[in-house]
């Protein structure tokens, strides 16, 4: 049941941030390692567990932390097994305790982060401004990725006919004739690049000889650049939509 509070681990700033549980502060990241070590305990036990595994949640009152949560652990299956083993009654209800206290250090440090954004809006500023370079850079490389795509497909194809070619412009761009509808208008001499020419094209003549797709992509992004719409409410709050040509 620990999965709850998997989206927090992805969150770097909030490991050091202290969180109680049954009466002992830890880190979030104590918290969720704890969380990691009973998940993968095959017993009902707690301490004990939490003790050899040197997690400072053994020292806790974990029957208290766990008291509010035991109905709720009761409706939980069965693990298959019998006796205490079959359901992990306290265990479970400790787990979702530390899950709550993890969840709501979560939502007061995003508490936090709105309140200073409301006081000064260079916060949203920034988050809007790297929100918009992530975007770019993704923008970017799908960019990379199509025009990659429609190279390796035009030489595969060209290498099936064997027939001569002496276009200087990259593969599947430009003239060539395997080049799709967006790429015709490329018409690029393409630089020296790792790129194989398909066989019969006169770049094999040279040994070693390949091309670059590198200026294609260049006037793709020129034509088609990322464009970022950005709003700022009158609380601070930024909303960024993508609007990509």
């Amino acid at each position: 049941m620990h999965e709850q509070i998997v989206t927090i681990k992805g969150w770097q700033h909030m490991e050091p941030v202290p969180v109680t549980v049954g009466g002992v502060t830890v880190t979030c990241a104590e918290a969720i390692e704890a969380l990691d070590v009973l998940a993968s305990s095959r017993t009902s036990a707690i301490a004990p567990v939490l003790r050899a595994a040197g997690s400072p949640l053994a020292e806790c009152n974990y029957f208290g932390a766990a008291a509010p949560w035991v109905s709720w652990a009761k409706s939980m299956p069965k693990t298959g097994r019998a006796g205490a083993a079959g359901r992990h009654v306290t265990k479970d209800a400790f787990c979702r305790a530390v899950t709550e206290a993890l969840d709501e250090a979560g939502s007061a440090r995003v508490a936090s982060a709105m309140r200073c954004m409301r006081a000064d809006e260079r916060y949203a500023a920034q988050i809007a401004a790297d929100a918009v370079e992530v975007r770019k850079k993704e923008h970017a490389a799908g960019i990379k990725k199509a025009v990659e795509g429609e190279v390796a497909h035009a030489v595969a194809q060209c290498a099936l006919t064997g027939e001569p070619c002496a276009l200087e412009n990259a593969c599947g761009t430009g003239a060539c004739r395997f080049a799709p509808a967006w790429l015709k208008p490329y018409d690029i001499p393409a630089a020296p690049g790792k790129s194989k020419r398909p066989f019969g094209h006169m770049d094999n003549m040279a040994a070693g000889a390949g091309f670059s797709v590198a200026s294609v992509i260049t006037a793709v992004l020129a034509d088609q650049p990322y464009r970022p719409m950005v709003s700022v409410s009158d609380s601070d709050e930024v909303r960024v939509a993508e609007a990509a040509a």
